[in-house]
């Protein structure tokens, strides 16, 4: 990444030939670079970069310099989340004003529901959202590893990302699956990888199931990381291996306390926390990140330590330690003012030398880019009647099904002997044996395959979502046909979101109508949406405990074992496309 700074401006500053635009006084300094806590430091910030850091910034300051009395409150660099996804829900800047206070002045997030409705278009249309931000958001570029036949036309290609690469906002491709990687009949990713590397920049890794020779042939491949460790164990067989391990702590998963065992046992410097994520729910009640590293500090890390996975660490994972990361001249001006020592949410957040929030709340301007049309009509399929979702028995005794296991997202193959009403298949909610269906929505065909699954405990109604990780489509699960169909055609008419049906009536609604992931609404109004969906369906029976988190997933490679696809399920394992029915 290239950055054009004075430095000249810069070196008269700190030599008080020229006045800092602002001081910070008299604070205690975070050295990230030595590990130390820094009594009565200074820092003068010139334009958008740190000028001096040092015992006294007198020298610097001018007539209109904006002098901030730290009186012994910590110094902190702006935090960093190096792996996220901020492509689900919300509008970006609705986002940014929940998670500025909070520190974050960083952000480094994947943006595959773009892809997946509008391919590298799609990917340009984020670009877009993420220009002009009070703090850093830079873009990774799918890898797009999807199980669906219909993505095909979409997969950015080796072409595509040599442009991409070019533009200073993307910093490298994004997490590619290592089955999709090392063990794909083509070589599509690991092209994609040649030419990120080629470029300078990073390779986002996701190995969950992979050790041994399977984790050696994917850091051998090209991937610099990975955010999928479970266990301690994982962890260190990803830094052996030369990976930076971002350890999760969102909504997907928490797994923090997997690193406990190794404080004070090896160096933590390759060690990054990450959100992979989280929900408006979440977001609206504890705010972002800031939970993460609290939490690093409450199960017995040392602050600094706890800084330096935030901060140091993921700057010098995507090779931008010489301009971000810690509070020394040269590097952006991105500074927190934390109260006291242990407590790291910031009374004061400085990003690119100004001044974005204070006392908890946002103080600048967030701008709101305005969306492309053809990125709010990506619900391509026309309306469904009971009758396209029937499944004739034809003679059939047992069939394949999907059960959801415990927690919600993984899930295994089944067997079931279904009821047969009128030589139709048909769910059966009394044994749990319910419909799901899976319908394409980008490319205007709405191919669909209706399977069963097992786990999701509803005993009426349907549900339904465009919210389908890794897959431009509808996924939706009944206890029969005509709330299935209803369901899914509310889908249709409102361009995307998720809905429960029961009996023709609504009980919940989610308008996503950006590209069938995000929505309009602020965020208070999604999270109580997204609550009063959870409420619906628990109140019909199901005892999971994100269910919309569950159906986002069903499309997905990145989870094990059998998946939703147009032409089938799809197993993980078997790496096949597989029928309803045993042959």
């Amino acid at each position: 990444m290239k950055e054009i700074r004075d430095n000249r401006r810069l070196a008269d500053t700190a030599l008080g030939r020229e006045p800092a635009d602002t001081v910070i006084k008299d604070g205690v300094l975070m050295d990230v670079y030595t590990g130390r806590i820094l009594p009565g430091r200074s820092v003068a910030i010139r334009d958008r970069w740190i000028a001096y850091v040092g015992p006294d910034a007198g020298h610097t300051i001018g007539e209109k310099t904006e002098v901030i009395e730290a009186d012994g409150r910590l110094i902190c660099p702006g935090y960093i989340d190096a792996h996220t996804h901020l492509t689900t829900y919300w509008d970006i800047a609705d986002f940014l004003a929940y998670a500025i206070p909070c520190g974050i002045t960083t952000h480094f997030t994947e943006a595959e529901a773009y892809a997946f409705t509008l391919g590298s278009k799609g990917f340009r249309a984020f670009l877009d959202q993420i220009e002009n931000q009070p703090v850093k958001l830079y873009a990774l570029i799918p890898p797009m590893v999807s199980l669906s036949p219909a993505s095909e036309p979409l997969l950015i290609n080796r072409d595509e990302i040599k442009v991409l690469l070019k533009d200073p906002r993307v910093m490298g491709l994004g997490e590619s699956f290592w089955q999709g990687t090392i063990m794909a009949s083509d070589n599509r990713v690991l092209e994609l990888i040649q030419e990120t590397i080629k470029a300078g920049k990073s390779v986002e890794g996701h190995a969950a199931g992979a050790f041994d020779t399977k984790l050696a042939a994917y850091a051998g491949a090209g991937a610099l990381s990975c955010h999928e460790a479970i266990s301690t164990d994982d962890v260190l067989s990803r830094l052996e291996l030369g990976l930076y391990a971002m350890i999760r702590e969102g909504d997907i998963r928490r797994d923090l306390e997997i690193i406990l065992p190794l404080k004070n046992q090896i160096d933590l410097r390759r060690v990054i926390l990450v959100t992979d994520g989280t929900n408006p729910i979440d977001l609206v009640r504890q705010g972002y990140m800031i939970d993460v590293i609290q939490k690093a500090v409450d199960l017995g890390f040392k602050p600094i330590e706890a800084v330096q996975m935030v901060t140091l660490n993921p700057a010098e994972h995507f090779g931008l330690g010489h301009l971000m990361g810690g509070i020394a001249p040269g590097r952006y001006a991105d500074i927190l003012l934390l109260p006291e020592d242990g407590v790291m949410k910031p009374e004061l957040v400085i990003s690119d030398g100004r001044i974005v929030a204070e006392k908890g709340k946002t103080v600048v301007e967030i701008p709101a880019t305005p969306y492309p049309g053809d990125l709010l009509k990506t619900v391509r399929v026309d309306p469904v009647s009971s009758s396209d979702l029937a499944v004739p028995a034809n003679g059939q005794g047992d069939i394949r099904t999907i059960d959801i296991q415990l927690g919600g997202l993984v899930t295994r193959e089944g067997k079931a002997t279904p009821k047969v009403v009128n030589g139709q298949l048909e769910a059966d909610p009394e044994r749990d044996l319910l419909k799901i269906v899976f319908i394409e929505r980008t490319s205007g065909r709405g191919e669909k395959f209706t399977g069963f699954i097992r786990g999701w405990g509803q005993k009426k109604g349907a549900v339904a979502t465009t919210l389908c990780w890794d897959a431009g489509a509808i996924v939706a699960i009944g206890a029969n046909d005509h709330d299935l169909a209803a369901a899914i055609n509310r889908i249709i008419e409102i361009q995307g979101g998720a809905v429960v049906s029961v009996g023709g009536v609504f009980l919940a609604e989610i308008p996503l109508n950006i590209g069938g992931f995000m929505s309009q609404l602020k965020m208070p109004e999604i999270a109580r949406r997204l609550e009063a969906f959870q409420k619906a369906v628990a109140s019909l029976g199901s005892t999971l405990t994100f269910t919309h988190l569950t159906l986002n997933v069903l499309s997905t490679a990145a989870i094990p074992f059998i998946r939703m696809t147009e032409k089938g399920y799809y197993r993980l394992r078997e790496n096949d496309f597989a029928d309803l029915r045993y042959e």
